[in-house]
């Protein structure tokens, strides 16, 4: 029996089936860019796992069974390619891995016979020359480009190419309407992603037993949702006196149930007329019985879902932070479910949902839009519960039951607002996926103390906790190894987030002294390093006037965003400070910056003086934080 979905090395690929480009499939179109860019990527892949040979999935291959002759219905621009590839490196470089060539082209004569005479170096004629002669010749160059510039041992790389380069093979139900697959695949160009492929590997390990099945799929579409709390995605009860739906059974009473418990009990499970599609493309289940909330507004997640799931395999695993890989092309191999059973499937989607629930309530989203609730580029840390009321006032209506979004997860507004400062420190400053380890501590951290998520005092637990893991980052970043402070070319963006939570922690001491906006203050990503006194100020033939432990001293620098670093770099803080005002956006800026604009104003001047005090003053409130 052949398996529906299947992992292929490109030496499995070439030399096992036999593949089919239907004549209603377009001509092989890639040129030299695209073939040259698929051979960086899989010398990137090999460069990187020099020493331990991690497999590197490359894409998909959709196809359609018919008569033991696969045809391709999605992927044959890469699939031909590699074809292709392996002809030019048996022909040209002496590295023979094909024993024949398995693609075929039905209708299109001088296409098959072409393929067969570089197979056995045959002459072509110039009169027979078409696409595949000259693909040929760009993966002939783009071959020699490669291995040349980076002066790769080609044995090794083929081997590499041939044996850890994966494609993801899916195998189409025979009875799935063509139309409604071509309609997102080929006019859209669409790609299955590494996660929808993990999908379908793991629901391929149920075998016949759909309601199981179909219950793996709400449980992870739900989780793969990153627009939605996943406990919008379970279906509620809409009156008061109504019994409890799957949303209250799984998340309990005002949803704030973690500890799940035969969660494959408490979800409905919906027969699908047409399932076909699904499983393929990763399409959500029932989407029709999905109601639609109310206060979700519009918000963006400081991860997306495949490094999502790393973090919740590690966590699973109970890996160390420095262990952790977030590195979303390792997805598939690192989740290896080829040695995973149903059972294993079952238990990790649970601890998956509850992990996302968690998520949901505890970790910080950016809004994307002003709405009731918040406002565009805000920070929040909100939660579901229950809101009831009466249609039009009417005392003899039925309470109607919402769940809104509105709540703030700790109900001591300072102790909430302080945890939101926290993580957006956290998130503002370490932005790419692959960067996201303090967000690993934080989910071991919230997932170790489960028990106690709902209890009175954890907030507290919680703020101490990221302000000790604030205080570990800032040790490694900050300070140099006698403890002062480090200078420019040194520091990273890091230690100034850092330091304008030391200062928000001390608003009330600093009010006195600067009428800096510390109330309306929030984490935003700033990536540019600023120096107030400029290096090479305005009309000084690029030569500063200030020596260089002032001037790149911790004490002149700043953080900006680049476009604002890039339109008033070389101007003099006087100069600065007057046009910030100018437009407003001093209140916008990091507490630094506004407390040395402050300075600047209140004395007409910034010079080697005031940089000292404000280094001074700012290192004793880090070391006192520090020590604390």
């Amino acid at each position: 029996m052949v398996e529906t979905h299947i992992s292929l090395s490109v030496n499995r690929l070439l030399n096992e089936d036999t593949y089919a480009i239907p004549l209603y499939q377009r001509n092989f179109a890639w040129t030299y860019n695209e073939i040259e860019q698929l051979l960086n990527d899989v010398a990137d892949a090999f460069q990187e796992n020099r020493d331990n040979y991690y497999n590197y999935y490359i894409g998909t291959l959709v196809v359609n069974k018919e008569n033991d002759i696969f045809k391709i219905i999605d992927g044959q621009q890469r699939t031909t390619a590699l074809n292709l590839i392996s002809l030019v490196l048996k022909n040209e470089f002496d590295c023979d891995r094909l024993e024949a060539v398995r693609l075929t082209f039905p209708a299109r004569r001088k296409s098959n016979e072409n393929i067969q005479k570089l197979f056995t170096k045959q002459k072509i004629s110039e009169d027979d020359e078409n696409e595949l002669t000259r693909g040929y010749r760009r993966a002939k160059d783009a071959l020699e480009n490669v291995l040349g510039e980076r002066q790769l041992d080609t044995q090794s790389f083929v081997d590499y190419l041939f044996n850890k380069v994966i494609i993801f093979r899916s195998i189409l139900p025979k009875d799935l309407d063509l139309n409604l697959y071509f309609e997102r695949f080929n006019s859209r160009g669409e790609q299955l992603e590494a996660h929808e492929i993990l999908k379908a590997q793991m629901m391929a390990k149920f075998d016949k037993d759909q309601e199981i099945a179909q219950k793996f799929a709400r449980i992870w579409d739900a989780c793969a949702d990153f627009d939605k709390p996943v406990s919008s995605q379970f279906k509620m009860r809409r009156k008061r006196a109504d019994d409890f739906q799957e949303r209250e059974r799984v998340f309990g009473w005002h949803f704030s149930n973690y500890l799940f418990h035969n969660i494959y009990d408490d979800i409905d499970f919906y027969q699908n007329e047409r399932r076909k599609l699904s499983d393929v493309l990763g399409k959500k289940i029932n989407e029709q019985n999905i109601e639609v909330e109310k206060d979700f507004s519009d918000y963006t997640q400081v991860i997306d879902f495949p490094t999502f799931l790393l973090h919740v395999l590690a966590i699973w695993e109970g890996r160390d932070p420095s262990e952790v890989q977030l590195d979303d092309k390792k997805l598939l191999a690192l989740f290896d479910i080829k040695n995973k059973n149903k059972t294993w499937i079952i238990k990790f989607s649970e601890f998956l949902l509850r992990i996302k629930h968690i998520f949901d309530n505890y970790i910080v989203r950016n809004s994307n839009m002003d709405s009731s609730s918040r406002n565009k580029d805000e920070w929040f840390l909100q939660k579901g519960t229950y809101y009831e009321y009466q249609p039009n006032g009417k005392a003899k209506e039925h309470y109607i039951v919402e769940e809104r979004f509105t709540k703030n997860t700790f109900s001591d507004s300072e102790i909430n607002q302080n945890i939101i400062l926290l993580q957006s420190m956290f998130a503002v400053t370490f932005t790419a996926n692959r960067d996201s380890r303090w967000l690993y501590e934080i989910l071991q951290f919230l997932y170790r103390h489960i028990e106690e998520l709902n209890d009175q005092d954890f907030g507290v637990h919680f703020k101490e906790f990221l302000e000790k893991m604030a205080v570990t980052y800032a040790e490694q970043r900050l300070f140099t190894e006698d403890r002062r402070i480090k200078k420019y070319g040194d520091i990273p963006v890091y230690a100034f987030n850092f330091v304008d939570y030391v200062l928000w922690k001390n608003r009330e001491k600093l009010k006195k002294d600067y009428d800096a906006k510390f109330e309306d203050f929030k984490f935003a990503y700033r990536r540019s390093i600023e120096h107030w006194y400029p290096q090479n100020p305005n009309g000084h033939d690029g030569e500063s006037q200030l020596p260089a432990e002032f001037l790149h001293s911790f004490g002149n620098l700043c953080i900006i965003t680049d476009s604002q670093n890039s339109r008033f770099g070389n101007s003099y803080p006087e100069a600065k400070l007057e046009q910030w005002e100018r437009e407003g956006i001093f209140h916008r800026q990091s507490l630094k910056l506004q407390m040395m604009a402050k300075i600047t104003s209140k004395k007409n001047r910034w010079d080697i003086g005031e940089i000292q005090s404000m280094e001074k003053e700012v290192e004793r409130y880090v070391q006192n934080f520090c020590n604390s």
